[in-house]
């Protein structure tokens, strides 16, 4: 009996460890497969729900048609707008219970987790949005650890009724790092620096943002020590803040810095030592760690041997793919390429040629898409430049092969040119 007691004690790590989903590879499928596992319950709490991800919001209501108990805790102001009512509205018509979040308590509620039947719990970096399962580096980790799910569960139903929660002695990694009321809230500023400062060999960062102050400063205190420091990731425009000045105040320092063009880095994971990784919705800004709800997973070689060799494979892959220099620092190209061809050249300026497959006009902004996929390159105008293309516009460019020239960027996990000049935009023929 005790041989066999011992024999389950050294199986339960392998058992609980957890699994990883990697983006664009692996696609929406895993998503569904586990909210089609549901039985009895799921929670859901998400910063970012766009219409592309409609198969989520179907999958949900399958759910609930067989008698899965289904709860959605949307943000209620994400990208400083506000939650996708198209999305809200179809979530309750297939009786799935949604709230918003309590204002307020956090600056976003920025959390991306699902929690099946509060045994399998899916914690990751990814929106719902076409283009984190498309065109972007995600990652998501599957937890089966009980305790772990548990604190999942434990948060979700604190912030569902927008109440505090002590997490002091959290498992989990959580934000933001703020004692209000006597209550402590999160420990992600302390977890993260300790894992930086505790670095022996190497610190090795896949990130969208680099702007957090003491965080930056802990990894040139790393720089000093002899430790090498690598980061990969993808500047969202020429001057941006967010990722770019700090991953350049970094490189100068000494450290290895690549520009990943396609996918996009909207990942969040770290790996020190090539022993201990953290991964999860945590960007390391200022605002991310002392503000908003975010969650994030600790978790070592020994205990996800298969998910940690993942990782840092990818991870790796997407380092020796990466450009030295800043793509928005790379000449103009001088070729023509196919639209489909736009995220490898993310950041220069290229003309791009294509059948305009939809045009959509919101009043404060227009849309000439070359693809149905919200990840798909689409042109943009803004009401102060219409009456100077084809009228009626932006109908009559519908069906049109065109060629257009501008800078391509990202926007809300949309790939994009905005013209604001006719010249940039030639009609080529009207058939596709």
């Amino acid at each position: 009996m005790r041989r066999f007691l011992l024999l389950l004690f050294l199986l339960l790590p392998a058992l609980a460890a957890p699994r990883l989903v990697v983006e664009p590879e692996d696609g929406v499928k895993p998503l569904l497969d586990l909210i089609a596992s549901a039985k009895e319950e799921v929670l859901v709490k998400m910063y970012l729900w766009t219409p592309s991800r409609l198969d989520v919001v179907e999958a949900l209501g399958e759910a609930v048609a067989r008698g899965v108990k289904v709860r959605v805790l949307l943000e209620r102001e994400p990208s400083g707008g506000r939650v996708d009512l198209s999305v809200y509205q179809a979530l309750k018509d297939r009786g799935v219970e949604v709230r918003l979040t309590t204002p307020f308590r956090f600056v976003f509620v920025h959390e991306k987790s699902l929690v099946v039947d509060r045994k399998l719990a899916w914690v990751g970096t990814m929106n719902l949005t076409g283009s984190s399962f498309s065109a972007n580096r995600e990652y998501a980790l599957l937890l089966d650890d009980p305790r772990q799910v548990a604190e999942v569960v434990q948060v979700f139903e604190a912030d569902w009724e927008g109440r505090r929660l002590d997490l002091s002695k959290a498992l989990l990694v959580w934000a933001p790092s703020r004692t209000l009321g006597g209550v402590k809230e999160g420990n992600a500023r302390e977890t993260l620096l300790a894992l930086i400062r505790g670095a022996k060999r190497e610190v090795f960062l896949e990130h969208q943002a680099m702007a957090d102050p003491e965080v930056v400063a802990a990894l040139k205190e790393a720089l000093a020590k002899g430790i090498r420091v690598r980061l990969v990731g993808s500047p969202q425009e020429p001057g941006d803040t967010y990722f770019l000045a700090g991953a350049e105040e970094l490189s100068q320092a000494g450290a290895e810095l690549r520009f990943l063009p396609d996918p996009y880095v909207h990942a969040k994971a770290l790996v020190v030592d090539g022993e201990v990784a953290l991964l999860g919705s945590l960007n390391l800004s200022a605002n991310s760690l002392n503000a908003n709800r975010e969650l994030a997973v600790r978790f070592t070689r020994q205990e996800a041997p298969e998910a940690f060799a993942r990782l840092l494979s990818v991870m790796e892959r997407d380092f020796q793919a990466g450009l030295r220099e800043n793509p928005f620092a790379l000449p103009p190209l001088a070729e023509t390429i196919p639209w489909q061809e736009a995220p490898k050249h993310f950041g220069r300026i290229a003309t791009v040629e294509g059948v305009i497959q939809q045009v959509e006009d919101r009043g404060t902004v227009a849309f000439l898409r070359f693809g149905t996929g919200e990840s798909d390159l689409r042109l943009v105008v803004f009401p102060k430049s219409y009456a100077l293309f084809r009228q009626p516009f932006p109908q009559s460019y519908l069906g049109k092969k065109v060629r257009a020239r501008g800078r391509i960027v990202l926007y809300a996990g949309y790939y994009e040119i905005v013209l604001e000049d006719p010249s940039a935009l030639e009609v080529l023929d009207g058939s596709p």
